[in-house]
């Protein structure tokens, strides 16, 4: 009905209300004479019946059946009479006429006039009218005469009944005719009606339909369409406003073609505009394609360039430290190897980042013991935790396989640079490294790392300030512990590239917990064969919870039957009570405070009675310590790998080695030869040094030639291969030590100051076994060697050397004593540097309140930022702290603090420029240094 047309709205409305009224009108009168029809036809049924019943009194009184049938057949020619009965008393018929009465009742029997019983049929009325004897009476005796007499109504007496039946067909066929002329009328009525609709609707929906025409032309764009209507106002007015509106859009549309002429003509100088400037830009993209590329070349360039060098600053230091020196030259080559070595952290750390914000971050997935990658995270950490007093405990859960498989070196820097910054902020105390499953499917598992310290802890500021390249949870850090704040933005990077997360827990001055998730695959098919100490009776004495787990979890692994005591004195009161339950082995945890103590030696004296051997683990202790023990060479520091655990307690207990890889480590047992080729004269020179000073056999190699040539005469056990040589590079030359017959298996170390994206996997690719960034420690040797040749080397153990503090005062403006040890004491390059930053110092100013009235922010903190690197070296600490604040508060985005802080800068340029023309400070720098010489 919504989308009906205006006119068949308008014939609607016109013929409802004439339809509504003739069909009530014609419901109400026809069935109002139907029922009149009906009831006239009872009224006579009801009145023949009582004139019946008298008229019947005679021949029932008497049992005359003739008169009876008589008066019977007499009413049969009354109209519509159907049918008569008569009966007695008894209900016996003493008289019918006509057909027999219908029998199917409608409804129940109405009493009318409190005698006279009326009853509906399907096509008939029956009235039943009692027969009583009150008009006759007749005489006793024997006579043919008779008299009527009038009888009270008490002495009435029913005769019988007397029933009569119309028909209803008459009746029903002056309804039907009724009917048909009722409806005869209505339908004339409606057409009447239906008539006068029409033309009303004419009348109105053909002007409609005009309009709708011309605006439908006006839609299908002839605007010269008008509507033209001549009667009705209000359709007149509605035709004017039509055509009002056709015209004003005419009009526009005019106008609008016009603009679109102009705009069109605009639009191409525009298109041949930008087809100029999209050459520009696709050229301009390839110029940044094309640096990109350089910019990736430069960095490996420089990558080799700068690690070359520092090989040969940290080497040639560590052996001169070796050599007869004094205090002072001992306290320069500790800040020049720790410099380098802080230079080179940096460098990796940048490089990292590059990769990462590159996309070329690849994460391998081969094979690994997760145990052994804690364990060596741990060694190379722990000599810096040891000479700071803090502890280091590892807890990995025995429910974690043996053999994982994902990216190992990867997971190592992960662990690295969490465990070392537990250890950098932790001023006493432990740092906790604990690993556990969380998910475990068949051929995968979710693990948990835990890093936990008890150092300074962090407040919820500081803490999200985390994360992010380049900064660190405050300011003065690095400045306190160093670093540049880019060690936890690559391990997030590395913890997410392995579908994992990272947070963190900390309170302020209770400690941090560093937790992180990996997924790694569960490798299946290249199991570690169990060591040789299946059923071995082991007994630990550990007293430290965490340790204790770790080691119980280890000894399950290798299938050892092991009894944990708390103490030596339950340990012995058991042995004592049970001689059959005494163990093969104790491992004896022990605190560095108790070597040397009577005790031990009682201890051991015991053991040996009971035939026990003993495994002693000093905790916190230093190389050395194990020579106050009766067993040296059995004894263990804290943290130690699973290999020398189960090496000691193979060498206490004369097990043999079944598993291969022990049995590699132990089949060398003098020192293997080893290769080395580098085309730099002073890194190979170093290498040598450092390889001869381990004890193992070195050849050298200049080229890739050479080194084809002594791998094909010489029997060689490992080579260190250097990538980037002249002639025939480090890949070309494995490659052609790979053809070598019987040399396919030869292991082959990269030793490369690359470190650009996918360089390791490219390597391995190529068939090198492992991959060693320059500079190399002897150290880092020395684990290279043990783990390719099973040749463990004795390495010395560095001296450290205490480099004392030069604390100034923040306030200070110019300190010559800063500015000399900036310039290594060295009063040209001091006057040089100071004398520079004097001279730009102003334009810097300018520049800094150009971009603060611009607020651009970016370039402000570039400005910001290369003054305050320029103040580092030039002895200005005031300056240098205000530089610092408000570079710190721009990278945090602290809007309300920064015009303070700008205040300051500007006064501290003010107050250094003034104090530069108030003093001869070239004087005072030479006064200076003439006292420290």
């Amino acid at each position: 009905m919504k989308n009906w047309s205006i006119r068949n709205r308008i014939l609607f409305l016109a013929l409802l209300p004439g339809v509504l009224v003739s069909l009530i009108l014609g419901i109400f009168f026809i069935s109002g004479r139907s029922s009149d029809l009906q009831d006239l036809l009872s009224q006579r049924a009801l009145a023949m019946a009582k004139q019946l019943a008298p008229t019947c009194e005679y021949g029932v009184m008497t049992g005359s059946v003739g008169i009876l049938q008589n008066i019977a057949n007499s009413m049969l020619e009354e109209r519509d009479v159907r049918a008569v009965n008569l009966y007695d008393q008894e209900m016996n018929i003493l008289a019918h006429a006509g057909p027999r009465m219908i029998a199917n009742r409608i409804g129940s029997t109405v009493v009318k006039d409190s005698q006279l019983q009326l009853v509906y049929t399907d096509g008939s009325v029956r009235v039943k009218a009692p027969i009583f004897a009150q008009n006759l009476i007749i005489a006793d005796q024997l006579s043919d005469q008779f008299y009527a007499q009038p009888r009270s109504p008490e002495e009435e007496k029913l005769l019988g009944w007397a029933e009569i039946e119309l028909s209803s067909t008459n009746t029903r066929l002056a309804q039907y005719q009724h009917i048909a002329s009722s409806l005869s009328i209505i339908s004339i009525v409606l057409l009447l009606c239906l008539i006068l609709a029409l033309r009303i609707s004419r009348t109105v929906g053909e002007p409609v339909k005009d309009i709708l025409r011309t605006l439908d032309d006006i839609r299908a764009g002839r605007l010269e369409s008008r509507v033209h209507i001549h009667e009705g106002a209000e359709l007149q007015a509605l035709a004017s406003g039509v055509n009002a509106m056709a015209s004003a859009l005419q009009r526009a549309n005019i106008e609008y073609q016009q603009n679109i002429e102009q705009a069109n003509r605009e639009n191409q100088e525009t298109i041949d505009e930008l087809e100029i400037r999209n050459h520009e830009l696709t050229l301009g993209r390839k110029q940044a394609l094309e640096a990109s590329r350089m910019k990736s070349e430069f960095l490996a360039n420089v990558s080799h360039e700068i690690r070359t060098p520092l090989n040969g600053i940290i080497g040639f230091s560590e052996l001169l430290e070796r050599t007869q020196i004094s205090e002072r030259q001992g306290d320069y080559l500790q800040t020049i190897r720790r410099s380098s070595e802080d230079l080179l952290n940096i460098i990796n750390d940048i490089l990292d980042l590059s990769k990462i914000d590159a996309g070329k971050l690849i994460i391998e997935n081969s094979a690994f013991n997760l145990r052994d990658v804690i364990e060596e995270a741990l060694q190379v950490l722990a000599p810096e935790a040891a000479s700071r007093g803090i502890s280091l405990i590892q807890c990995i859960s025995p429910d974690i396989p043996g053999q994982l498989c994902g990216d190992r070196l990867r997971l190592k820097q992960i662990l690295t640079n969490l465990i070392n910054n537990a250890v950098k902020f932790t001023p006493e105390g432990s740092v906790t490294v604990r690993v556990y499953p969380i998910r475990r499917e068949s051929s995968s598992i979710q693990l948990q790392f835990d890093v936990c310290d008890t150092g300074i802890g962090m407040t919820p500021e500081q803490q999200d300030r985390l994360f992010q390249a380049f900064s660190q949870a405050d300011a003065s850090i690095a400045r306190q512990y160093g670093g540049t704040g880019l060690g936890l933005i690559i391990s997030k990077a590395l913890v997410e590239t392995m579908k994992g997360e990272i947070r963190v827990i900390s309170s302020e001055g209770e400690g941090s917990t560093f937790s992180f998730t990996i997924h790694a695959n569960i490798e299946s098919g290249n199991n570690e064969n169990l060591p040789a100490l299946e059923d071995l009776s082991v007994a630990l004495i550990e007293d430290q919870a965490d340790w204790a787990e770790d080691t119980a979890g280890l000894l399950a692994y290798w299938q050892c039957q092991y009894q944990r005591f708390d103490s030596a004195v339950e340990f012995f009161s058991h042995c004592t009570n049970h001689p059959d339950q005494r163990p093969e082995c104790l491992i004896l945890s022990l605190d560095r405070s108790e070597v040397g103590a009577q005790y031990l030696e009682d201890w051991f004296t015991l053991c040996s009675d009971m035939e026990i051997a003993v495994v002693p683990i000093i905790r916190n202790g230093k190389d050395g310590d194990e020579a106050g023990l009766p067993e040296p060479s059995l004894t263990l520091h804290r943290p130690f790998t699973q290999h020398r655990l189960l090496t000691h307690l193979q060498s206490a207990t004369g097990r043999t080695v079944q598993s291969e890889t022990v049995s590699e480590e132990t089949r060398l047992q003098t020192p293997p030869t080893i290769l080395a080729v580098d085309d730099n004269e002073a890194n190979l020179k170093l290498v040598v040094t450092l390889l001869q000073e381990l004890g193992v056999d070195v050849l050298a190699a200049s080229s890739g030639y050479e080194a084809v040539a002594i791998v094909s005469r010489e029997q060689v056990d490992l080579v260190l291969m250097d990538i980037q040589m002249p002639g025939m590079s480090g890949t070309e030359a494995t490659a052609c030590i790979r053809d070598i017959p019987g040399k396919s298996t030869l292991p082959v170390v990269a030793l490369t100051a690359h470190a650009m994206a996918d360089e390791r996997q490219v390597l391995i690719q190529v068939g090198m076994n492992d991959y060693q960034t320059k500079p190399v420690s002897q150290a880092q040797l020395a684990r290279i060697i043990e783990r390719w040749t099973g040749y463990t080397a004795p390495a010395e153990t560095p001296v450290t050397i205490a480099h004392p503090g030069k604390d100034v005062g923040q306030n200070v403006i110019f300190s010559t004593r800063q500015a000399l040890h900036h310039a290594n004491q060295n009063m040209g390059l001091a006057v040089d540097m100071f004398g520079m930053l004097l001279d730009n110092m102003q334009d810097d100013k300018e520049k800094i309140l150009t971009l603060w009235e611009m607020e651009s922010l970016d370039e402000l903190l570039e400005a910001v930022h290369r003054l305050h690197g320029a103040t580092r070296y030039c002895g200005v600490p005031a300056l240098r702290i205000a530089l610092d604040k408000f570079e710190t508060l721009l990278k945090a985005n602290k809007a309300t603090e920064f015009p303070q802080a700008l205040r300051a800068v500007i006064g501290q340029i003010d107050a250094l420029a003034q104090w530069a023309q108030d003093n001869d400070w070239e004087a005072l720098l030479q006064e200076d240094s003439t006292a420290n010489a």
